[in-house]
């Protein structure tokens, strides 16, 4: 009895463990895991490429004007502030004139004192000169008189041109605008104490116009031999990030600016600004278009570097497509899928701006070129691949 029921127990290990060697040699040399294939593929179009060259720049009045005063002083009166509209000659501040006016009064005075004694200086050369002639006096005194009335009209001089700095100088306490515009920046208070000793201090820029303005761009050296005046410019802001601007190149400066040995050129884009959205300082992102090229077929240009291996068309094969390829060429080609059908085309690339490329050749608008091939093996992952095929039964 008891070998009996160790002879079934025998039985029953034995049986587990011709089972389990069973499935583990099924799934190491019988079972596979199914391979899932995505084909990437974009439908050709006609549409017109554009080279284009990218670059960021700052947004400027056209005519920015720094306003300052050439007087010292203390601001007594200020007439505009920020924003403000105003006029070519208008009055935007006044200094204290109290000891301009005082400076205007002593430098009359002197004036007046130095016109007596030139004409009395005159007077006594004349004299002398007249007793000279006649051997009244020795010729060392009418050199005296001709030396008075010479110092006497270089003071007279001097002091005339006293009184005209003078007069200029209290006119400069009055503070005007140079140019028709709006005040961009205000950089006094009633009661500050001017020095203009130095440098001359900017109370106040002016903005010409801000319905027009400028963006200074910096743009690399690699780029800056396809930028020219006249290119179109399209550019986005922060401020507006839903609104694309539109302007065009004016200028591109020679100098170059150079940090950290990285050269880049301005260039000057003229915009317009109807609705005074875009402000002095902004940055601008912009996109200088360099070429055109006319409507005409156009591909990515990963589908004109695209090659299937040989594992992908051997995975392809069995999945019952029927593959074209082409001979050994030196020219483009691209691989169209049709269904269960790929066809290798050889193409002429016309343009390109590194993304897309213009072509003409055996191929037409609707066509589907392949961009890649990815494959997966086992479980498929949602989201990863798509399948273009199912595995085979």
């Amino acid at each position: 009895m008891n070998m009996q029921k160790k002879r079934v127990r025998s039985i029953i290990i034995w049986s587990i463990v011709v089972i389990l060697l069973g499935l583990f040699v099924y799934k190491q040399f019988i079972q596979k895991d199914p391979v899932y294939i995505a084909i990437q593929k974009e439908v050709t179009l006609e549409e017109t490429l554009y080279a284009e060259v990218s670059a960021t720049g700052t947004i400027n009045p056209i005519e920015l004007v720094d306003v300052g005063t050439q007087v010292s002083g203390i601001i007594s009166e200020i007439l505009v502030d920020f924003n403000d509209r105003v006029k070519s000659g208008q009055v935007l501040a006044r200094m204290d004139k109290r000891i301009l006016t005082s400076s205007l009064k002593e430098s009359r005075s002197n004036l007046l004192k130095a016109e007596v004694t030139l004409k009395q200086s005159k007077r006594e050369l004349d004299r002398n000169t007249k007793l000279f002639s006649k051997g009244f006096i020795a010729e060392i005194e009418l050199e005296n008189a001709q030396y008075d009335f010479d110092n006497a009209e270089a003071t007279y001089n001097v002091a005339k041109l006293q009184l005209d700095k003078n007069e200029v100088n209290l006119g400069y306490a009055n503070i005007v605008s140079p140019i028709d515009g709006i005040v961009i920046s205000k950089n006094i208070d009633v009661g500050q104490t001017i020095a203009a000793s130095f440098t001359t201090p900017i109370l106040f820029s002016i903005a010409n116009d801000l319905k027009q303005m400028k963006i200074e761009a910096s743009v690399d050296e690699a780029d800056i031999g396809m930028v020219k005046p006249g290119q179109k410019v399209f550019f986005t802001v922060d401020a507006f990030p839903e609104d694309l601007f539109e302007g065009v190149v004016k200028q591109v400066q020679l100098e170059p600016t150079v940090i950290q040995n990285v050269v880049t050129y301005n260039v000057i884009v003229i915009i317009q600004n109807p609705d005074l959205k875009l402000m002095p300082g902004m940055t601008a992102t912009l996109i200088i278009r360099t070429k055109e090229n006319p409507v005409s077929l156009a591909v990515p240009n990963a589908a004109l570097s695209f090659f299937p291996s040989e594992e992908d068309i051997k995975q392809l094969n069995k999945k019952h497509f029927k593959i074209e390829a082409l001979n050994q060429t030196d020219k483009s080609t691209v691989w169209v899928i049709n269904e269960q059908k790929m066809s290798e085309k050889s193409v002429l690339v016309n343009f390109t701006n590194g993304i897309r490329s213009a072509i003409s050749g055996e191929l037409n608008a609707g066509d589907s070129v392949i961009t890649n091939i990815n494959m997966t093996i086992g479980e498929k992952k949602s989201g990863s691949f798509f399948s273009e095929n199912k595995e085979e039964k």
